[in-house]
């Protein structure tokens, strides 16, 4: 088997298996158990780093007969995510692939945090998370987050607080640091953070799925050219073609399930 082909192969299935692991962390993340965000926004970002590095490198290929970049070319891009996202989005635009990178607000800030993330090679982790939740989460929330569910949740929350509130002592932090000192803030939190998560995945996932048809289209375009160096990167990818649906219902993701 061709020494190119396997890297190529191993480092595709490493980025790919990274984002999956990346998304199903976060599904698990919230105020209590908040080292899941860093674990998820590690994982995230090395995933799409990777990714579209890899982009960046077939496409090379693609124009040049086959020869790869030197590595300092690949290495100029950095931790940039959004650098390196846009780039990735040239190549489909350049070579006319129908699916381009999702630009809608609540994307560019997933981008946004995680590109910083990454790039900050101290990672202040409390900062991160509360970047997280004002860019992302909340927008998410005012978007998704219909009034009969808001008062069906408060209500939950008043609930839970009269049946066991007088009885608790609560010292909590919500993910923007502010205090949670009662069951019922504790609970309401929660089940905000519960509303989020379907549609946080969904949004990460769109972008995933753009990368995977990418690789999809430049794979194909690999085979046009007869480049047998190049593995079929797309099948790496494959849980990622979904619909929006499915993108939020599922929460346990890995390319080997």
């Amino acid at each position: 088997m061709d020494k190119i082909w396997l890297a190529l192969a191993r480092e595709t299935g490493f980025a790919a298996e990274n984002l999956a692991i990346g998304v199903a962390t976060l599904g698990k993340a919230n105020y209590v158990q908040h080292a899941y965000y860093g674990q998820a926004f590690f994982a995230l970002s090395i995933g799409m780093e990777r990714s579209a590095k890899l982009a960046l490198i077939i496409d090379y290929a693609l124009k040049n007969n086959g020869n790869f970049p030197q590595n300092n070319v690949i290495k100029s891009y950095g931790h940039n995510l959004k650098k390196l996202l846009n780039k990735s989005d040239e190549i489909a635009r350049r070579r006319g692939f129908k699916d381009r990178l999702p630009q809608e607000n609540i994307h560019i800030a997933i981008i946004n945090v995680l590109s910083e993330f990454a790039s900050n090679i101290t990672r202040y982790y409390n900062f991160d998370i509360e970047a997280w939740f004002k860019s992302v989460t909340k927008p998410i929330l005012e978007k998704r987050y219909p009034l009969k569910q808001q008062k069906k949740h408060k209500q939950n929350a008043e609930l839970i607080h009269r049946l066991i509130g007088e009885s608790s002592i609560v010292r909590l932090h919500s993910e923007t640091g502010n205090e949670l000192n009662t069951i019922y803030d504790a609970a309401l939190q929660t089940a905000k953070i519960d509303q989020a998560k379907p549609y946080t995945r969904m949004y990460v996932m769109q972008l995933f799925r753009f990368i995977a048809q990418l690789f999809t289209k430049l794979s194909y375009a690999s085979y046009d050219l007869k480049l047998e160096t190049i593995p079929h990167m797309s099948d790496f990818f494959k849980i990622f073609n979904n619909d929006d649906q499915y993108f939020k219902t599922r929460k346990t993701w890995s390319i080997y399930l």
